[in-house]
């Protein structure tokens, strides 16, 4: 698994604990880079970012499918963004099983919960803690497991709803996503 962090993410500090907290979960391992991807092209004047189009783009100009189709990317953003109906996205994703591509992005933008003054994570901990819930929900969509919806693959509707998710598989969801090699 690839995290890109786009450089528009000034506080990182959640990315410690956000590694850890995967790496202890997932079987495959967690690299995180930077990205440099250019997101001013796709921003709207106002409002938030069309998911569907970022997607569309850094799927399309970043990543070599063909040599990297077993592998999932999440790329990190700091903006809002939404697909269409939906008001907003804390994270989108696409492919699965049978799929090359394998892509989640997840806005950081209702996640992380800055001050205005100076932009710092007032909570990095409980950032890791939200980013790591999208991340491992949209893996398991990803890698092909949909059956559940209890737990981490319960669907989040608002801050409240993702913080009172807990940070684990419920089962039978988690022995099948053993089973699978997606989880320890």
């Amino acid at each position: 698994m690839v995290i890109h962090v786009h450089v528009d993410v000034s506080d990182r500090r959640f990315l410690p604990r956000l590694e850890a907290q995967l790496s202890a979960l997932l079987t495959a391992p967690v690299l995180i880079v930077d990205d440099t991807f250019d997101l001013q092209p796709l921003r709207p004047d106002w409002g938030k970012l069309d998911a569907s189009e970022v997607f569309e783009a850094y799927a399309r100009t970043r990543i070599d499918w063909r040599n990297q189709a077993s592998v999932m990317h999440f790329l990190l953003i700091a903006d809002d963004m939404r697909r269409p109906p939906a008001r907003y996205n804390f994270a989108v994703s696409a492919g699965d099983a049978t799929t090359a591509v394998h892509l989640g992005i997840v806005s950081l933008h209702r996640l992380q919960e800055t001050a205005w003054r100076d932009g710092q994570d007032e909570d990095p901990v409980l950032t890791a803690s939200r980013v790591f819930k999208m991340i491992a929900k949209n893996t398991a969509k990803m890698a092909g497991y949909r059956s559940g919806d209890r737990c981490l693959l319960a669907f989040p509707n608002s801050l409240g709803a993702l913080d009172a998710m807990p940070e684990s598989f419920c089962e039978p969801d988690s022995t099948a996503l053993a089973r699978a090699g997606i989880v320890r």
